[in-house]
């Protein structure tokens, strides 16, 4: 998907979520409860490959005492050795009794949130895992499964767990093009998104939106919530083609990708904000701060790549132009004309 918006001059830019505890009854012989998984889109940064830890919650009831859930993995970390997945105090199916399971990873991590199931009433359809106070961190990735269609335990021969990851915030990057004539270069530094939501609560099992009470709340000794994306490793330097050499290729400024919220804004207070040095030929010609608002609708589980064209009028350039005075024996001096030339810097 690929539409275009202009939110700055001379810049195009367009876009490429009361309880017992765990008991094993007397007398139940049982297999051990096992995990599996799969990560959707391999492309993000935590994929089959990549993943090695996440965070297990779940409960089983019983037919006899369906509103009396018992908890059965409370945040456990389930960790990949040996091309398994294991957690610490092996739990055991109960056979006849119901298991819902939910899972998440931030990164490989803990995410910075409170995260829990409410199992103090209710019934499964509204009982799930949620995150509250999910606060963002620039680059990690955060993914989330369940498997609650209801699994029923076995006296022997059960299933490993099966979790497919889902990716419930947006990615976002920043792809930087020159306008400027061939012998330009045009350094990038210092991108970042800013005023952005950067806190909210993730709920699966909501009706409409799962990302819910999204804000802002400002990182102590700021003045707005903001998400830095560095420069991918020498890849700082945007320039064109040379239309005059064969040889020549287009160069462009990449960022690493950046992890946000999912929301749709409804004004323009987000914020595009990056530092370029403009060279000619080797020679520092100047350095200009550009900043851009507009008001994006990130959806979760989507990436948007941001391509950002950098010419004369984006960086304040003040354009060439020449002008003539013809007074020449023979003319009439009453008939001047001028001739204006504007360069934009290119």
């Amino acid at each position: 998907m690929k539409k275009s918006i202009f939110f700055m001059a001379g810049c195009a830019v367009a876009l490429a979520s009361c309880t017992q505890t765990d008991v094993l009854e007397e007398g139940v012989q049982s297999s051990a409860i096992g995990f599996e998984n799969a990560v959707s889109k391999e492309s993000r940064a935590l994929s089959n490959s990549t993943l090695n830890k996440f965070y297990v919650y779940g409960y089983y009831t019983k037919a006899e005492t369906p509103t009396n859930p018992v908890s059965v993995f409370d945040g456990d970390e389930v960790t990949l050795k040996d091309g398994k997945w294991g957690y610490a105090t092996t739990r055991y199916w109960v056979p006849g009794a119901n298991y819902r399971f939910y899972a998440y990873s931030c990164e490989n991590g803990a995410a910075t949130c409170d995260a829990g199931l409410n199992l103090s009433g209710g019934n499964d359809n509204i009982r799930a895992l949620k995150l509250a106070n999910y606060t963002t961190h620039n680059h990690h990735d955060l993914i989330f499964a369940t498997n609650d269609t209801g699994i029923e335990g076995k006296e022997k021969d059960n299933a490993n767990v099966a979790f497919t990851f889902k990716h419930i915030l947006s990615r976002v990057n920043v792809v930087f093009e020159s306008d400027f004539a061939p012998d330009y270069e045009i350094e990038v530094s210092n991108v970042r998104f800013e005023n952005i939501y950067n806190q909210g609560d993730y709920n699966p099992k909501a009706d409409d939106d799962t990302w819910t009470n999204v804000r802002r709340v400002n990182p102590e000794g700021t003045t707005f919530p903001s998400v830095s994306l560095a420069l991918l490793a020498n890849e700082n330097i945007a320039s064109a083609k040379n239309p005059n050499d064969e040889t020549s290729t287009e160069v462009k400024a990449k960022t690493e990708a950046g992890y946000v919220i999912p929301h749709e804004y409804s004004t323009s207070l987000v914020r595009l904000v990056f530092d370029i040095s403009v060279k000619q030929k080797g020679d520092e010609m100047f350095t200009r701060t550009l900043t851009g608002s507009w008001s994006p609708n990130w959806v979760e589980g989507n990436a948007y790549t941001y391509n950002v064209k950098i010419d004369g009028e984006a960086a304040s350039l003040e354009p060439i132009v020449f002008e003539t005075t013809q007074d020449i024996a023979g003319f009439d001096p009453g008939s001047t004309t001028e001739v204006n030339m504007s360069f934009s810097g290119k």
